[in-house]
């Protein structure tokens, strides 16, 4: 006999919605010394305070203009204008020299026909861009260094490089490295003369003979840096630019050992000084070559003299400029420039990217072995 839906039993088991919360009172913790344990905790999870610097990047010191050095009063060795040399490295890194001998006409000519590496489109560039490999050409772009306000290529006698560039750029090539051979080897003779001063003293202090080739026979380390500045750059995108370059040239700097440096900065604003210790810059005198010095040199000093890096900068001018660094060095360091497929040491980038891939390399290896 069924049943009617009135005479079914209530089910026992059915499942209810819960009961309300109930309302938060105020009473205190049942935690007996909350004091206490409230200090505890404030103690053991205390995050230390960063203070950081009201200025993380470094600031520009403007200095007086190193002293100018006649080339001709240094290649008699004056005794007068030694001390003012010495004491202009040691303290800023570098000095000017005028009276050099080196006619502007053959200046401008090389500088001139230098322009035309960088109208180059960039795709042709790419087959002559630096690398490890190679220390000479373009300037590698990456994103963050588009829109600079100079562009840089690096120069030197390598067959590769000659090979490469005269693919790409057949008709102005030769002209541009013939100008360039000439200017060169008058900046040799003044480097060669300046280095043989600091060798005589430093050597005679030291009491050291090294021997060496001073006259550029024996197959010398150089390289030239040329340098194409824009014109008609706004404030602030060259400030944006010289903030980057000031921390590449920090951090990077030159890409291989050197004695001394020459720079041919004629119409520059100013001219940067960039050291471990400080960044600083001033006016350099129309027509003089800045010379700088480098490790090698700081090396023969004991360190009394300031191996630094150079850079001209034309601020707010309406045309393109153009400027070059002329880096010498008559050991086999930079033998590399000419033969890049000598052996080299590794550098600390290098040896942190190998690290990462054989790390890498490892966590694969370790999934492999867990899941096979």
């Amino acid at each position: 006999m069924a049943l009617s839906p009135q005479s079914v039993p209530e089910n026992p088991f059915e499942f209810r919605a819960p009961p309300p919360s109930p309302v938060a009172s105020a009473r205190r913790s049942c935690v007996t010394n909350d004091e206490v344990l409230s200090e505890f905790l404030q103690h053991s999870l205390r995050v230390p305070d960063l203070i950081l610097p009201d200025k993380v990047f470094p600031r520009q010191k403007f200095i007086d203009n190193p002293p100018k050095i006649d080339f001709q009063a240094l290649n008699s060795m004056q005794t007068e204008t030694l001390p003012k040399i010495l004491d202009s490295i040691a303290t800023i890194g570098c000095f000017q020299l005028v009276n050099y001998g080196i006619p502007v006409e053959s200046i401008r000519s090389a500088l001139t026909a230098a322009a035309g590496i960088f109208q180059l489109p960039p795709q042709k560039r790419t087959a002559v861009t630096r690398s490890p490999e190679k220390l000479y050409g373009f300037e590698e772009v990456h994103e963050e260094d588009e829109g600079e306000v100079s562009e840089e290529f690096v120069w030197c006698k390598a067959k590769a490089l000659e090979l490469a560039m005269e693919g790409i750029w057949p008709v102005g090539y030769s002209n541009f490295s013939e100008k360039m051979e000439t200017l060169v080897a008058q900046m040799e003779k003044v480097a060669v003369k300046i280095l043989i001063v600091f060798r005589g003293i430093y050597q005679e202090k030291t009491g050291r003979c090294e021997k060496e080739n001073m006259e550029g026979e024996d197959g010398n380390g150089w390289a030239c840096y040329v340098y194409k500045h824009g014109g008609n750059v706004s404030a602030e995108k060259w400030r944006s630019c010289l903030r980057y370059d000031v921390m590449k040239m920090l951090i990077g700097g030159m890409d291989y050992s050197h004695t001394l440096c020459l720079h041919i900065c004629d119409g520059s604003s100013e001219f940067h000084v960039y050291s471990k210790k400080g960044w600083v810059s001033f006016c350099p005198h129309k027509h003089a070559l800045v010379v700088t010095v480098g490790d090698q040199t700081q090396a023969l000093s004991g360190g009394q003299l300031k191996h630094v890096m150079g850079r001209p900068i034309y601020r707010g001018e309406k045309e393109e400029f153009m400027s070059m660094a002329f880096l010498y060095s008559p050991s086999t360091t930079n033998s590399r420039l000419v033969d890049p497929q000598k052996p080299n040491t590794i550098s600390l980038s290098q040896q942190a990217i190998a690290a990462i891939l054989f790390t890498l390399l490892y966590q694969i290896l370790v999934y492999v072995y867990s899941k096979f």
